[in-house]
């Protein structure tokens, strides 16, 4: 855990249940963050049996640590998702006062989404692991966490990640993330979407003759381009225009 962290101590609560379903009486939400308003857990210890791995994000323009495969493929889900404007794992730990006593939960994911919506996540392989005691706690508490955060709660599984199609697209696209796109091109390709949809094939030949296509993906990371994930990846697919942010966007980051 981060040494260097702040509270957000949220006045009590004398009736905070979730709305996902009845639960025991809240009393009080304690939010502890990091000093940047980061990723909490900085650091992967190597202590634990379960998979966890780094990851370099261009859009988040920092490193992003996972633990488990189905945090991993929502980090790379959300580099390449047009729909998502910023995202932290393990953005805050909460601590909630119970008629029991305190318990503590880390939510996996903050995700700020282009409509404005800013979402706490728990992330599982299988939703069988949400109906487990500890998954049906760990609900429970991402709920009212989020609840006295102002956020709306989801809970995501493997399958979240669509078809076997879909997660291999992702991976060919967010593998491009660093491919650099020089200025011009970068308005070239805005201003061609910006006419309508064109193909993936036609779109790469504009830019280069060579790396054009790890171009047009790289700017989907950038959130300039948007291509269909469901079909596979040929010069037939469908690029299209990313439609411009709200003035106003709130912050996961505040």
């Amino acid at each position: 855990m981060s040494t260097s962290a702040f509270v957000d101590q949220l006045d009590s609560y004398t009736k905070l249940t979730p709305s996902w379903g009845e639960g025991p009486r809240v009393h009080k939400v304690t939010i502890v963050r990091s000093t940047d308003r980061d990723q909490l857990r900085d650091q992967i210890t190597g202590t634990k049996t379960i998979r966890t791995g780094a990851y370099p994000s261009k859009k988040m323009r920092r490193g992003r640590y996972g633990e488990a495969a189905t945090e991993i493929v929502r980090i790379q889900q959300e580099e390449v998702d047009v729909d998502v404007v910023d995202a932290i794992a393990q953005p805050c730990r909460g601590e909630v006062l119970l008629d029991d006593g305190w318990h503590r939960h880390i939510p996996d994911f903050a995700t700020l989404y282009s409509d404005g919506r800013r979402t706490l996540v728990d992330a599982k392989r299988d939703w069988r692991d949400f109906r487990t005691e500890l998954g049906q706690r760990q609900t429970f508490l991402g709920q009212v966490i989020a609840t006295a955060m102002g956020y709306d709660y989801e809970r995501y599984v493997l399958a979240n990640a669509g078809t076997e199609q879909r997660r291999r697209n992702i991976e060919e696209v967010q593998a491009s993330r660093f491919v650099n796109v020089p200025d011009h091109l970068a308005s070239l390709a805005a201003a061609t979407v910006a006419k309508g949809s064109i193909g993936l094939g036609n779109l790469a030949a504009i830019l280069h003759p060579v790396n054009g296509r790890s171009m047009v993906y790289a700017l989907m990371v950038r959130r300039v381009i948007e291509i269909d994930l469901d079909e596979a990846l040929d010069d037939r697919c469908e690029c299209r225009a990313v439609p411009p942010l709200p003035i106003a966007m709130p912050s996961i980051r505040q």
